[in-house]
């Protein structure tokens, strides 16, 4: 018979393989991983290198310079690295400034059946985020995503933050590239 010890680290190095082959997110992360407002980023579950690694980027387009208040726009998040065979994303827009710094800025809702948005009760933060169905790259080394944002009513500085993983697909934590990106309007 083995000795205790041996099997007790064979016992444990199975469970540590079967937790990283396991899905971890695939149709909702964790919310409030934006890397706003003392928020973590997706790096808590997904590591490889530092974030924002040179051979991919992440972008947020569609954010008005000045907002319309009321108005609905189409913001797209694209995220790009060499090797990226599933991506996901995470949203969040917020009033950068003053007493409401922190506090939801507008309405976000899904831009197709690739996003959903999931609303923290305590805080009444909306986060935009992929689902299963949004994590297949549309092209090799690109993923994107769509959401609409309807500006709030009142004024004020709103900041989107914006935390993506580019990952290998293998469903584990490692040779994942995580990504992040704020814009203000």
């Amino acid at each position: 018979a083995p000795p205790a010890a041996l099997v007790a680290v064979v016992l444990a190095a199975v469970a540590v393989t079967a937790a990283f082959a396991l899905p971890r997110y695939p149709d909702s992360p964790p919310i409030g991983h934006t890397g706003g407002f003392g928020e973590p980023t997706c790096t808590v579950c997904h590591f490889e290198g530092d974030p924002n690694d040179p051979a991919g980027k992440l972008e947020l387009t569609g954010v008005p310079a000045e907002y319309t208040p009321g108005a609905t726009y189409t913001l797209t998040i694209t995220l790009t690295r060499p090797g990226l065979a599933a991506g996901g994303f995470q949203l969040a827009a917020r009033y950068a400034t003053g007493a409401a710094a922190g506090k939801p800025a507008g309405v976000l809702t899904p831009g197709d059946s690739r996003v959903r948005v999931t609303k923290n009760e305590t805080t009444g933060v909306g986060y935009a985020h992929h689902v299963a169905a949004g994590i297949v790259p549309e092209r090799p080394g690109s993923i994107q995503w769509q959401v609409q944002w309807q500006a709030p009513e009142e004024p004020g500085t709103v900041v989107f933050h914006v935390a993506a993983n580019a990952a290998d697909g293998d469903q584990s934590p490692f040779g994942d590239w995580i990504y992040t990106t704020s814009v203000e309007t």
